[in-house]
């Protein structure tokens, strides 16, 4: 009996098990985000401008304000397991986005999405290195070479906020759309662009070369060679030999070999993106973690067979739970873990 008693404090010890508190987070989360959505619908704003907006007033900017309202409702324990649901929620839904994405209409439209990507990084680094100049003496401490300083705010200013155009695209019906896949097509040249010059940034400050940031660029084309070409043979085979193809429809043991591949791809594209660089700026993981973790998503998607409704039915089973559950605690947990990172 007092075995079974120990067994049973242990087990509520867990912060996992921890229900009474941890349960109440994403409830509160989801449904004010949908509350939101609804009233912003009345006027045509996409979902993700509400599931932004709810993440500032539940954060630490406006309802963090009132006294112990986030030690009560969003406790330091819980904000780990919203970290692990919100990240998985971005790489599903990054890699639902690189199902429904159509790759020959990329290819055929390759030289306007590349005009677009370069008008749309070259403006916006300028605008921010011109920001840069001013706020020099004000943000930095002593020490910070002044080059780097604007090289990095012009980077931050200057890269797409991938998910959220993923999102607005999805919303009003464009990303099966000439004009969609363009957009998305320049918003990846953009994002590739500005993450390795980040990358080369970091690299700088650090004291280090610009040969990790080569690294992090020629692992990833790497990869995803590796995925478009062998790996994704192999799961057309594989999709064949269990009958899911004819079907249109993956079978259980198909499902889980697709949730695999997507864990593993963003495993993969986290080692080669965060740990070789980013090891001293440790106020910008949670958002280097989880751009790492969502191209894996995004690059798994590009994996899987669109033969016969294969590919539709797979969205199916995951798009519901991943939209209406998961990607509305990311908002939040990126504005808490901004102010945690800050804080004394």
């Amino acid at each position: 009996m007092g075995n079974s008693d120990g067994c049973v404090q242990c087990y509520h010890s867990l912060p996992l098990f921890n229900l009474s508190s941890h349960s109440l987070s994403p409830v509160l989360i989801v449904g004010f985000t949908q509350l939101l959505s609804l009233l912003f619908s009345r006027i045509r704003q996409p979902r993700v401008i509400a599931e932004v907006i709810g993440g500032v007033i539940l954060g630490p900017t406006v309802m963090g304000r009132i006294p112990n309202f986030t030690d009560k409702i969003f406790p330091q324990s819980s904000l780990h397991v919203l970290g692990l649901t919100s990240t998985l929620g971005v790489v599903f839904f990054l890699f639902i986005v690189g199902i429904e994405v159509d790759a020959s209409v990329a290819r055929r439209n390759a030289k306007a999405s590349l005009a677009i990507s370069i008008a749309g990084l070259v403006i916006p680094l300028g605008l921010g290195a011109a920001i840069a100049v001013p706020i020099y003496n004000n943000f930095v401490q002593p020490g910070v070479t002044y080059g780097y300083f604007i090289l990095f705010v012009a980077v931050a200013v200057g890269i797409t906020a991938f998910p959220v155009l993923c999102r607005i695209l999805i919303e009003v019906k464009l990303l099966d759309t000439t004009v969609g896949i363009l957009v998305l097509s320049a918003g990846i040249g953009n994002d590739v662009t500005g993450w390795v010059l980040l990358a080369l940034t970091v690299a700088l400050v650090n004291a280090s070369t610009g040969l990790t940031a080569l690294y992090v660029l020629l692992a990833g084309i790497g990869y995803t060679i590796f995925l478009i070409f062998p790996v994704k043979w192999a799961f057309k085979w594989l999709a064949r030999r269990t009958g899911s193809l004819e079907k249109g429809e993956p079978t259980a043991f198909m499902m889980t070999v697709t949730l695999i591949l997507v864990l593993i791809s963003a495993f993969f594209t986290d080692i080669i993106g965060i740990h070789a660089i980013f090891g001293k700026l440790a106020f910008i993981l949670p958002l280097l973690a989880l751009i790492s973790f969502l191209s894996g998503g995004f690059l798994a998607g590009l994996v899987i067979p669109k033969d016969n409704g294969f590919a539709i039915s797979v969205v199916e089973k995951l798009e519901d739970f991943v939209t209406l559950l998961l990607i509305p605690q990311v908002k939040f947990i990126f504005t808490a873990a901004l102010w945690i990172s800050h804080s004394p």
